[in-house]
Protein backbone atom coordinates (compact mmCIF):
# COMPACT_ATOMS: atom_id res chain seq x y z
CA UNK A 1 0.00 0.00 0.00
CA UNK A 2 1.21 3.00 -0.84
CA UNK A 3 1.83 5.90 1.97
CA UNK A 4 0.18 9.03 2.58
CA UNK A 5 1.72 11.87 4.55
CA UNK A 6 -1.51 13.29 5.94
CA UNK A 7 -2.14 11.69 8.90
CA UNK A 8 -6.19 11.97 10.08
CA UNK A 9 -6.43 14.37 13.00
CA UNK A 10 -9.52 14.12 15.66
CA UNK A 11 -11.64 17.27 15.05
CA UNK A 12 -15.11 18.26 15.76
CA UNK A 13 -17.55 16.96 12.96
CA UNK A 14 -19.02 18.97 10.76
CA UNK A 15 -16.71 21.77 11.60
CA UNK A 16 -14.36 24.02 9.06
CA UNK A 17 -11.30 21.50 10.53
CA UNK A 18 -13.76 18.72 9.57
CA UNK A 19 -13.59 19.60 5.96
CA UNK A 20 -9.68 20.53 5.65
CA UNK A 21 -9.06 16.91 7.18
CA UNK A 22 -11.25 15.19 5.26
CA UNK A 23 -9.68 16.77 1.90
CA UNK A 24 -5.92 16.86 3.44
CA UNK A 25 -6.56 12.97 3.59
CA UNK A 26 -8.46 12.24 -0.23
CA UNK A 27 -5.35 14.79 -1.42
CA UNK A 28 -2.50 13.04 0.13
CA UNK A 29 -4.01 9.64 -0.94
CA UNK A 30 -5.31 10.10 -4.45
CA UNK A 31 -2.18 12.40 -5.17
CA UNK A 32 0.94 10.42 -3.39
CA UNK A 33 3.94 12.80 -3.45
CA UNK A 34 1.65 16.10 -3.38
CA UNK A 35 2.40 16.56 0.20
CA UNK A 36 5.61 16.89 2.27
CA UNK A 37 6.74 13.78 4.01
CA UNK A 38 8.27 15.61 7.30
CA UNK A 39 9.58 11.79 8.93
CA UNK A 40 12.88 12.20 8.89
CA UNK A 41 13.11 16.25 10.50
CA UNK A 42 14.11 16.65 13.96
CA UNK A 43 13.18 20.71 13.98
CA UNK A 44 10.27 21.85 11.79
CA UNK A 45 10.22 25.47 11.14
CA UNK A 46 6.38 27.38 10.82
CA UNK A 47 6.26 30.40 9.46
CA UNK A 48 3.34 32.30 9.77
CA UNK A 49 1.62 35.93 8.15
CA UNK A 50 -1.69 37.03 7.42
CA UNK A 51 -3.30 39.69 5.42
CA UNK A 52 -7.01 41.30 4.60
CA UNK A 53 -7.46 43.13 7.88
CA UNK A 54 -7.97 46.34 5.64
CA UNK A 55 -11.64 47.73 5.35
CA UNK A 56 -11.65 47.15 1.16
CA UNK A 57 -10.75 43.13 2.12
CA UNK A 58 -13.41 40.83 1.65
CA UNK A 59 -11.55 37.63 3.37
CA UNK A 60 -8.92 37.60 6.53
CA UNK A 61 -6.36 35.18 5.05
CA UNK A 62 -3.91 33.31 6.93
CA UNK A 63 -0.56 31.82 5.03
CA UNK A 64 1.90 28.96 7.17
CA UNK A 65 4.68 27.93 5.81
CA UNK A 66 6.08 24.63 7.01
CA UNK A 67 9.49 23.40 6.39
CA UNK A 68 11.78 20.92 7.97
CA UNK A 69 14.94 23.29 9.65
CA UNK A 70 17.45 21.31 7.79
CA UNK A 71 15.63 22.56 4.05
CA UNK A 72 15.77 26.08 5.62
CA UNK A 73 19.96 26.03 6.02
CA UNK A 74 20.10 24.75 2.65
CA UNK A 75 18.66 27.58 0.83
CA UNK A 76 20.63 30.33 3.00
CA UNK A 77 23.59 30.68 0.13
CA UNK A 78 21.11 31.04 -2.76
CA UNK A 79 19.11 33.80 0.05
CA UNK A 80 22.28 35.60 0.40
CA UNK A 81 23.11 35.95 -3.13
CA UNK A 82 19.70 37.34 -4.05
CA UNK A 83 20.55 40.15 -0.46
CA UNK A 84 23.80 41.01 -2.19
CA UNK A 85 22.87 41.84 -5.97
CA UNK A 86 19.40 43.60 -4.88
CA UNK A 87 18.61 44.31 -0.95
CA UNK A 88 22.02 45.01 0.31
CA UNK A 89 20.31 48.06 2.46
CA UNK A 90 18.72 45.10 4.48
CA UNK A 91 15.09 46.40 3.69
CA UNK A 92 12.21 43.78 4.22
CA UNK A 93 10.41 42.11 1.78
CA UNK A 94 6.73 42.48 1.98
CA UNK A 95 3.25 42.60 -0.20
CA UNK A 96 2.74 45.62 0.83
CA UNK A 97 6.35 47.15 0.25
CA UNK A 98 6.85 46.19 -3.49
CA UNK A 99 6.70 49.03 -5.05
CA UNK A 100 10.17 50.54 -5.03
CA UNK A 101 12.65 48.94 -7.70
CA UNK A 102 14.96 46.57 -5.56
CA UNK A 103 12.13 44.89 -3.86
CA UNK A 104 10.54 44.54 -7.23
CA UNK A 105 13.82 42.78 -8.97
CA UNK A 106 14.01 40.62 -6.12
CA UNK A 107 10.88 39.40 -5.66
CA UNK A 108 11.01 36.51 -8.61
CA UNK A 109 14.62 35.56 -7.40
CA UNK A 110 13.23 35.15 -3.85
CA UNK A 111 10.01 33.21 -4.93
CA UNK A 112 12.09 30.86 -7.11
CA UNK A 113 14.11 30.15 -3.49
CA UNK A 114 11.70 29.51 -1.85
CA UNK A 115 10.95 26.36 -4.57
CA UNK A 116 13.27 24.49 -2.76
CA UNK A 117 12.24 24.62 0.78
CA UNK A 118 10.83 21.08 0.88
CA UNK A 119 7.65 21.72 3.06
CA UNK A 120 4.06 22.93 2.49
CA UNK A 121 2.55 26.35 2.00
CA UNK A 122 -1.11 26.40 3.40
CA UNK A 123 -3.49 29.36 2.86
CA UNK A 124 -6.64 29.65 4.41
CA UNK A 125 -8.83 32.58 3.23
CA UNK A 126 -12.39 33.46 5.43
CA UNK A 127 -15.15 35.40 3.95
CA UNK A 128 -15.54 38.27 6.55
CA UNK A 129 -19.44 37.55 6.32
CA UNK A 130 -19.18 34.08 7.74
CA UNK A 131 -19.85 33.65 11.38
CA UNK A 132 -16.87 33.06 14.20
CA UNK A 133 -15.62 29.80 13.49
CA UNK A 134 -16.16 29.52 17.39
CA UNK A 135 -19.86 30.30 17.40
CA UNK A 136 -20.54 27.13 19.99
CA UNK A 137 -19.07 27.15 23.11
CA UNK A 138 -16.33 29.93 23.96
CA UNK A 139 -13.59 29.10 22.58
CA UNK A 140 -11.80 30.25 25.79
CA UNK A 141 -13.37 29.95 29.05
CA UNK A 142 -11.61 33.82 30.50
CA UNK A 143 -13.13 32.77 34.29
CA UNK A 144 -10.35 30.34 34.27
CA UNK A 145 -7.32 31.98 36.26
CA UNK A 146 -4.55 30.25 34.23
CA UNK A 147 -6.51 32.60 31.16
CA UNK A 148 -6.55 35.40 33.33
CA UNK A 149 -4.24 37.48 30.55
CA UNK A 150 -5.85 37.05 27.94
CA UNK A 151 -8.72 38.78 29.14
CA UNK A 152 -6.90 41.72 28.80
CA UNK A 153 -6.78 41.18 24.70
CA UNK A 154 -8.71 42.79 22.34
CA UNK A 155 -11.85 40.24 21.17
CA UNK A 156 -11.02 40.92 17.75
CA UNK A 157 -6.99 40.17 18.17
CA UNK A 158 -7.94 37.18 20.54
CA UNK A 159 -10.22 35.21 17.48
CA UNK A 160 -7.36 36.01 15.04
CA UNK A 161 -4.61 34.17 17.34
CA UNK A 162 -7.14 30.92 18.24
CA UNK A 163 -7.81 30.44 14.67
CA UNK A 164 -4.15 30.67 13.94
CA UNK A 165 -3.14 28.55 17.10
CA UNK A 166 -6.07 26.07 16.18
CA UNK A 167 -4.55 26.11 12.15
CA UNK A 168 -1.12 25.32 13.51
CA UNK A 169 -2.35 22.40 15.66
CA UNK A 170 -4.47 21.10 13.11
CA UNK A 171 -1.41 20.91 10.51
CA UNK A 172 1.35 19.32 13.17
CA UNK A 173 -1.26 16.49 13.92
CA UNK A 174 -1.62 15.34 10.47
CA UNK A 175 1.94 16.43 9.03
CA UNK A 176 4.25 16.33 12.45
CA UNK A 177 5.58 13.00 13.74
CA UNK A 178 6.41 11.72 18.32
CA UNK A 179 9.43 13.97 19.23
CA UNK A 180 10.26 16.67 16.42
CA UNK A 181 10.88 19.70 17.43
CA UNK A 182 8.85 23.08 16.61
CA UNK A 183 9.86 26.48 16.08
CA UNK A 184 6.95 28.79 15.36
CA UNK A 185 7.71 32.45 14.29
CA UNK A 186 4.95 34.76 13.71
CA UNK A 187 5.06 38.22 11.80
CA UNK A 188 5.55 40.96 14.42
CA UNK A 189 1.27 42.27 14.67
CA UNK A 190 -1.19 42.55 17.25
CA UNK A 191 -1.24 38.82 18.33
CA UNK A 192 2.66 39.15 19.38
CA UNK A 193 2.66 42.85 20.03
CA UNK A 194 5.52 43.11 23.21
CA UNK A 195 7.44 40.22 25.00
CA UNK A 196 4.74 39.87 27.30
CA UNK A 197 2.11 38.75 24.63
CA UNK A 198 4.42 36.48 22.86
CA UNK A 199 4.61 34.59 25.81
CA UNK A 200 0.92 34.19 26.17
CA UNK A 201 0.70 33.41 22.56
CA UNK A 202 2.65 30.71 23.37
CA UNK A 203 1.10 29.21 26.32
CA UNK A 204 -2.29 29.20 23.39
CA UNK A 205 -0.18 27.30 20.98
CA UNK A 206 0.75 24.85 23.76
CA UNK A 207 -2.82 24.35 25.37
CA UNK A 208 -4.87 24.45 21.88
CA UNK A 209 -2.20 22.59 19.79
CA UNK A 210 -2.98 19.15 22.50
CA UNK A 211 -6.15 19.28 21.67
CA UNK A 212 -5.09 17.83 18.45
CA UNK A 213 -2.01 16.01 18.73
CA UNK A 214 -1.97 12.22 19.45
CA UNK A 215 1.90 12.27 20.50
CA UNK A 216 4.14 14.07 21.90
CA UNK A 217 6.24 16.34 20.04
CA UNK A 218 9.46 17.70 21.51
CA UNK A 219 10.37 21.45 22.53
CA UNK A 220 8.29 23.96 20.59
CA UNK A 221 9.01 27.27 20.95
CA UNK A 222 7.31 30.64 19.29
CA UNK A 223 9.05 33.92 18.24
CA UNK A 224 8.20 36.82 15.96
CA UNK A 225 10.41 38.72 13.34
CA UNK A 226 12.00 40.56 15.91
CA UNK A 227 14.12 37.80 16.30
CA UNK A 228 15.71 37.98 13.30
CA UNK A 229 19.79 38.26 14.15
CA UNK A 230 20.10 40.92 11.71
CA UNK A 231 21.49 38.73 8.85
CA UNK A 232 17.11 39.08 7.37
CA UNK A 233 17.40 35.11 6.92
CA UNK A 234 14.20 35.35 9.21
CA UNK A 235 12.31 38.24 8.07
CA UNK A 236 13.42 36.37 4.52
CA UNK A 237 11.60 33.37 5.66
CA UNK A 238 8.33 35.00 6.84
CA UNK A 239 8.19 37.28 3.46
CA UNK A 240 7.06 34.06 1.41
CA UNK A 241 4.15 33.61 3.38
CA UNK A 242 3.21 37.29 3.55
CA UNK A 243 3.66 37.30 -0.21
CA UNK A 244 1.33 34.84 -0.54
CA UNK A 245 -1.45 36.22 2.23
CA UNK A 246 -0.94 39.41 0.28
CA UNK A 247 -1.79 37.97 -3.33
CA UNK A 248 -4.52 35.64 -2.20
CA UNK A 249 -6.52 38.71 -0.27
CA UNK A 250 -5.65 40.87 -4.02
CA UNK A 251 -6.94 37.98 -5.73
CA UNK A 252 -10.15 37.52 -4.03
CA UNK A 253 -10.85 41.22 -3.41
CA UNK A 254 -10.98 42.13 -7.29
CA UNK A 255 -13.07 39.11 -7.36
CA UNK A 256 -16.04 40.35 -5.63
CA UNK A 257 -18.12 41.64 -8.92
CA UNK A 258 -17.68 38.30 -10.75
CA UNK A 259 -20.88 36.54 -12.03
CA UNK A 260 -21.91 34.30 -10.06
CA UNK A 261 -20.47 31.04 -12.08
CA UNK A 262 -17.03 32.43 -11.26
CA UNK A 263 -17.32 32.37 -7.50
CA UNK A 264 -14.70 29.60 -5.98
CA UNK A 265 -12.96 29.46 -9.06
CA UNK A 266 -8.97 30.49 -8.36
CA UNK A 267 -7.44 32.14 -11.07
CA UNK A 268 -4.11 31.68 -12.22
CA UNK A 269 -4.13 34.81 -14.24
CA UNK A 270 -6.60 37.87 -14.28
CA UNK A 271 -5.84 41.03 -16.37
CA UNK A 272 -6.93 43.33 -13.24
CA UNK A 273 -4.70 42.25 -11.12
CA UNK A 274 -1.70 44.29 -9.92
CA UNK A 275 1.55 43.14 -11.36
CA UNK A 276 2.60 41.77 -8.27
CA UNK A 277 -0.49 39.66 -7.91
CA UNK A 278 0.31 38.38 -11.29
CA UNK A 279 3.75 37.27 -10.21
CA UNK A 280 2.92 35.79 -7.24
CA UNK A 281 0.02 33.77 -8.06
CA UNK A 282 2.14 32.49 -10.95
CA UNK A 283 4.85 30.80 -9.37
CA UNK A 284 2.38 29.60 -6.53
CA UNK A 285 0.60 27.32 -9.46
CA UNK A 286 4.09 25.77 -10.26
CA UNK A 287 3.41 22.61 -8.90
CA UNK A 288 6.29 20.70 -9.86
CA UNK A 289 8.57 22.41 -6.73
CA UNK A 290 9.50 20.68 -3.68
CA UNK A 291 7.56 23.61 -2.20
CA UNK A 292 3.72 21.99 -2.06
CA UNK A 293 0.89 24.99 -2.26
CA UNK A 294 -2.55 24.14 -1.31
CA UNK A 295 -5.33 27.38 -0.58
CA UNK A 296 -8.72 26.40 0.82
CA UNK A 297 -11.74 29.44 0.87
CA UNK A 298 -13.82 29.53 3.64
CA UNK A 299 -17.55 30.88 2.86
CA UNK A 300 -20.84 31.56 4.81
CA UNK A 301 -22.97 28.29 4.01
CA UNK A 302 -26.57 29.41 2.63
CA UNK A 303 -28.63 29.70 5.87
CA UNK A 304 -25.87 32.00 7.50
CA UNK A 305 -24.58 30.17 10.16
CA UNK A 306 -22.66 27.66 9.00
CA UNK A 307 -19.64 27.55 6.65
CA UNK A 308 -18.68 25.98 3.09
CA UNK A 309 -15.37 25.21 2.09
CA UNK A 310 -13.07 25.01 -1.32
CA UNK A 311 -9.75 23.50 -1.90
CA UNK A 312 -7.38 24.54 -4.45
CA UNK A 313 -4.61 22.41 -4.56
CA UNK A 314 -1.80 22.12 -7.71
CA UNK A 315 -0.17 19.00 -8.45
CA UNK A 316 1.41 16.89 -11.81
CA UNK A 317 -0.45 13.77 -11.34
CA UNK A 318 -2.77 12.62 -14.08
CA UNK A 319 -6.52 11.55 -12.44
Amino acid sequence: MRRTTWQPVPVPPRTVLDALNGSFVNFGKKYVGSLPDFQHAATLLIGSDYSGEDPASLYLVYSFLLTPLEEWAKWEPTRLRIRKHHLEDSRRMSFKRLADSQRQQALKPLLEAANSLGGLSFTLAISKRCPSLFSGAPPLDLRNPDFAGYAKWKNSVLEKALVIVHLIGFLLAGLAHPAQNVLWFTDEDDIAANDQRVRELTQLFGCVSSLYLTFDLGHCRCGTSRCDDGSMQLEDFLAIPDLIAGAVAEQLKVAKDDALGLSGVFFVHRGDWSDKTRSITWWFSDCRQPLKRVVSIVDPGEDGRTHTVSWYHFHDQME
